[in-house]
């Protein structure tokens, strides 16, 4: 039987509240955003005055053991890694109530879905550089066996630097697959991720996903910032997921150079993961290639390329 688990909004319980102090070394100081998995807070470090993030396992999914296992292995990846577009982890714990939570850095800026949302759209070389870091970011996930599985414009973090180029952060690893486990052990047949970004794989194959569903998914990625839309897009799940498998993307909103154009249908948005490009590597040589060209003669004022 398909199960389909779809990351959103939860009625998720506060388990902390501002001024609790969390594992004697945390001061809570306000809740910052709540997710389908947790809540998480800005707190600060009590005696170097720190700022940090502390995601925090809704109570009603710590007595299932699976749920505890993928918000775990969330700061196992964000922790190991240590790349500089992917959050970091820095530490671990649990309640005495035995809920886990995860402590991150803090970031300041804007998830990169809200800015999507503000300007409509991103400029062709803006867009080419925030998918160059994350594809940056996910190469150095599949090299240590992970594939994230839930790359989306809301797990994109853009960190506020003043005047400085975009600088894109790569958020939550909770439903990545370590690539070298045996399928059998964890959970056939679960579809997990969000439907937009579901490479058709995730759907036909879920037990046997790869980082080549990560590729998929920065076509999406890459196909909403220069559109401001998803080529599929429903509130209804399985509409998406039938589009997904059976229909070729919509031509983008807006007109890009050709080289771009070809690497968001002919690379990336590919059905068959077999002839989608293969590594993450080759993804960055196609984005390096793109971002080394002259300026695009389309007369569009947001298709910057200075």
């Amino acid at each position: 039987m398909l199960q389909v688990v779809l990351p959103g909004g939860s009625n998720g319980a506060r388990e902390f509240q501002p001024g609790d102090i969390v594992d004697g070394r945390y001061r809570v100081v306000r809740q910052i955003a709540d997710g389908g998995m947790g809540t998480v807070f800005l707190a600060k470090h009590v005696l170097i005055n720190r700022r940090v993030a502390i995601k925090l396992l809704h109570a009603e999914l710590a007595t299932d053991r699976s749920m505890v296992d993928r918000f775990l292995k969330e700061a196992t990846a964000a922790g190991t890694l240590g790349h500089p577009h992917i959050v970091e982890s820095t530490d671990m714990g649990f309640t005495r109530e035995g809920i886990p939570f995860i402590v991150f850095e803090y970031l300041e800026g804007c998830l990169l879905a809200e800015e999507i949302r503000r300007l409509g759209r991103l400029p062709v070389r803006r867009a080419l550089g925030i998918a160059r870091q994350i594809a940056s970011a996910l190469d150095a996930a599949h090299r240590a066996q992970i594939a994230h599985l839930d790359l989306k414009s809301e797990n994109v973090f853009l960190v506020d630097r003043g005047e400085a180029v975009d600088h894109a952060k790569l958020l939550d690893f909770g439903v990545s697959r370590f690539m070298d486990a045996d399928p059998h052990v964890t959970h056939p047949n679960l579809v997990v991720g969000t439907p937009e970004f579901m490479a058709p794989e995730q759907v036909t194959h879920p037990d046997t996903v790869d980082g080549r569903a990560d590729i998929y998914a920065l076509g999406v990625l890459l196909y909403e910032m220069l559109s401001g839309r998803c080529p599929f897009s429903s509130r209804d799940p399985l509409w998406v997921l039938e589009r997904i498998l059976h229909d070729p993307p919509p031509p983008l909103a807006h007109p890009v150079p050709p080289a771009v154009e070809c690497l968001v249908f002919c690379g990336l948005l590919v059905k068959s993961r077999d002839h989608r490009l293969q590594t993450m590597a080759q993804v960055i040589e196609a984005l390096d290639g793109l971002l080394g060209t002259a300026p695009s003669r389309i007369p569009d004022p947001l298709d910057v390329f200075d």
